[in-house]
């Protein structure tokens, strides 16, 4: 369904996101993937952030909690409403919904 633009945030071990920390997935699937793979595996492999206004970091992300999410943007701006959120459910899998 084309690319996405979002804003993560790692739960109440993080600082909310600033809007140059805005990055881009190719889907919906990548995106749910990295929210996942930063829980789950930030604290020992590093994730790949593809930013937009600066250059791609490949970082540990430890500490994310159970409140992490990523809110998505159809547009590279960011300014636009958000459309998604992407976050973890209470089973640990990842829900995604409409804003």
């Amino acid at each position: 369904m084309g690319r996405w633009f979002g804003l993560w945030h790692g739960g109440s071990g993080y600082g909310p996101p600033e809007p140059g920390d805005l990055e881009e997935f190719s889907c919906l699937a990548e995106a749910r993937g990295k929210l996942l793979d930063r829980y789950h595996y930030g604290h020992w492999q590093r994730s790949r952030f593809a930013f937009i206004d600066r250059e791609a970091a490949e970082v540990l992300t430890p500490c994310v909690g159970e409140h992490g999410e990523i809110t998505l943007y159809r547009s590279r701006d960011g300014s636009d409403y958000p459309d998604r959120w992407i976050f973890l459910g209470s089973r640990g899998g990842v829900r995604v919904e409409c804003c």
